[in-house]
């Protein structure tokens, strides 16, 4: 998501200090560059939703609450993230009010993914503006200052949302991330409180039972934990 520009600003302490305080700082190290698509595609044709698990010829397995807490070191154990959909009207307002969105640019986000979602691409470029923002604004006030700060929070949500979407929430378009996720980075001192491991394992559930049935020829999900 960061460059060669933008990378000795991602190096500052108050960067590393927010991202690591988050408890998904894990999720930029524990990705596969490459799935292997034919182990996936062999384990999901032995898939069983009735049991959720994998019926192979020595017999029964699965993933685990465990195996998400120990391969991905995301909690499993605190708050549960519990939200239904949210309307296109309310995506607007979230980009808007924690990712200073301009108004124009939030519609057509919703707009062109047909839902409350953001593209990866605006907020890969929504990112390197404000990076470069609030260094502009640290040098020119010699310091923190209110706007610095709130710029800086910005770019950390940008950046967790990015990092949801690309990894534990991934869907069939591989483009877009549900903009619902950010009502958990409002307060970000709250985002090490949330179950995010067992939010990833509920959603790697669903998307297996859902690309086990004949119909479906997709199967989604963080599949860098089903490939471990």
């Amino acid at each position: 998501m960061h460059d060669e520009e933008t990378k000795p600003i991602m190096a500052a302490q108050w960067c590393k200090d927010k991202f690591q305080g988050t408890s998904l700082s894990w999720l930029q190290d524990t990705s596969y560059n490459m799935i292997d698509h034919v182990l996936i595609c062999a384990f999901v044709e032995r898939w069983h939703e009735e049991t959720s698990s994998f019926h192979l010829l020595f017999g029964e397995m699965t993933v685990t609450l465990d195996d998400v807490a120990c391969l991905l070191h995301l909690l499993i154990d605190d708050m549960l993230l519990s939200h239904g959909f949210i309307s296109w009207d309310e995506a607007m307002e979230m980009m808007e009010t924690y990712l200073g969105s301009d108004p124009g640019d939030a519609l057509i986000e919703v707009e062109k993914s047909k839902g409350a979602h953001c593209r990866f691409g605006y907020l890969q470029r929504i990112f390197k503006e404000r990076l470069k923002e609030q260094l502009v604004l640290e040098i020119e006030h010699g310091g923190m200052t209110e706007e610095v700060q709130k710029l800086r929070y910005q770019v950390v949500r940008i950046y967790l949302l990015y990092l949801v979407g690309v990894t534990l929430f991934i869907d069939k378009s591989q483009n877009v991330v549900d903009v619902v996720y950010l009502r958990y980075f409002r307060d970000l001192d709250l985002v090490v409180g949330y179950s995010w491991g067992v939010a990833a394992f509920a959603h790697l559930y669903r998307e297996l039972n859902n690309a086990a049935r004949w119909n479906c020829s997709q199967v989604v999900g963080y599949l860098t934990l089903l490939q471990v």
